[in-house]
Order: C-alpha cells, then sequence, then structure tokens
C-alpha cells in the first residue's frame, strides 16, 4: 500500500515538473527574449517565428484583461459565457447578460493593433451614421448612438483607444438598454486596451 501511495506521489510531481516547461514557454517575456536571442546569433528564420509567437501572446494577454472588465452583474442582468474571437486583425469579445425574459447582448469589436484602431473606429462611425433612426448621446465621456430599429435597440459607444462597443436588445425599451450601458463599467474596458 505504501509503495503504490509512493508511486503515485513520484508519478504526480513527474507531471507538474513536466509542465513546467510547457507553461513557461507560453511566457510572452520568455517568448519575445527567445526572439531576441534568436535574432543575435544569426537565425532569422527562428527569431521571426519566435516573434510572431510573442505577439501572438501578448495579444491573447490584452484578450484576458479586456475579458476580466465584463462584469458577472449589472442591474439586475446576469452575464452569461464570454466569447471570444480573432480573425486577422479584427478582435471580438461578446457576452450576453439576461434578466427574466429580456437579453443585453454586449459586443466589443476592435483591432488588436493600435495603427489601424482609429481607421476601424472612424467606419464603423460611418456605418452607424448611415443606418436607422438614431440619436446621440454620451456614456462615461464617449460618444454614443442609440439606433431603434424594427423593435431592436442598439446602444453604439465608440472607445477612446479605438473599437465600438455594442449593447443591443430585441423588445427592451431604448432607457433600460441605455440604463444598463450607463452602468456597464465602459470607461475601464477602454483603459484596460492601452
Amino acid at each position: 500500500m505504501f509503495i503504490g501511495k509512493l508511486n503515485m506521489f513520484c508519478l504526480t510531481i513527474g507531471i507538474a515538473v513536466a509542465t513546467i516547461p510547457a507553461i513557461a514557454e507560453d511566457n510572452p517575456s520568455v517568448i519575445c527574449s527567445n526572439a531576441a536571442n534568436l535574432a543575435k546569433e544569426g537565425d532569422v528564420a527562428g527569431a521571426l517565428e519566435e516573434a510572431r509567437w510573442c505577439v501572438t501572446q501578448l495579444e491573447q494577454l490584452i484578450q484576458e484583461q479586456v475579458s476580466s472588465s465584463f462584469p458577472d452583474k449589472i442591474n439586475g442582468y446576469t452575464a452569461g459565457e464570454i466569447k471570444k474571437e480573432q480573425i486577422m486583425d479584427m478582435a471580438i469579445i461578446e457576452c450576453n447578460y439576461s434578466k427574466d425574459d429580456n437579453v443585453i447582448s454586449v459586443s466589443l469589436a476592435g483591432s488588436v493593433s493600435s495603427g489601424s484602431a482609429n481607421a476601424f473606429s472612424a467606419i464603423a462611425m460611418m456605418g452607424m451614421q448611415m443606418g436607422g433612426m438614431s440619436q446621440k448621446i454620451r456614456i462615461q465621456k464617449r460618444s454614443a448612438v442609440i439606433i431603434d430599429e424594427n423593435n431592436s435597440i442598439q446602444v453604439v459607444v465608440t472607445l477612446k483607444n479605438g473599437g465600438i462597443l455594442t449593447f443591443e436588445s430585441r423588445g427592451t425599451s431604448s432607457d433600460t438598454v441605455v440604463a444598463f450601458a450607463k452602468k456597464f463599467p465602459v470607461a475601464k474596458l477602454d483603459d484596460s486596451r492601452n
């Protein structure tokens, strides 16, 4: 019995030690440092691959920081699962908030690189101004519009650090959606994207 427990303990320690390099391999500071070292050694192809992986890991860290800005509850609404997607240079984070039979969908769309963030915001604002009945408002010192079309309400906020944050609901009053948007930590989420 003691030998069995000892074997299990050794196996557990072995697995734990084996996973340490895997965790270290995904550490952006280690990966970025590896890229620099490979470049110094003249392995340009290896350095480029490590640098790409470094950027990917840093982008994932930013997405985690931004996701943590989505609260579990707002105005009696409870958050569902946070969904994250990245397509080329575009990152999208979505979460549905439910209360009774009402759902308010919150989505953040923006560029993962700061260079194209302002262009993305400008294109998004042009699209918002072209469609439907809209009313301009401010939410936490950020420009926003309320779009009311076909029993669907959208509150679209232009973020200072690029991108747009959209609050959308069907069958919910615009006052309810605006009140929800005003309670949402818009400024904190925007600042987390620096």
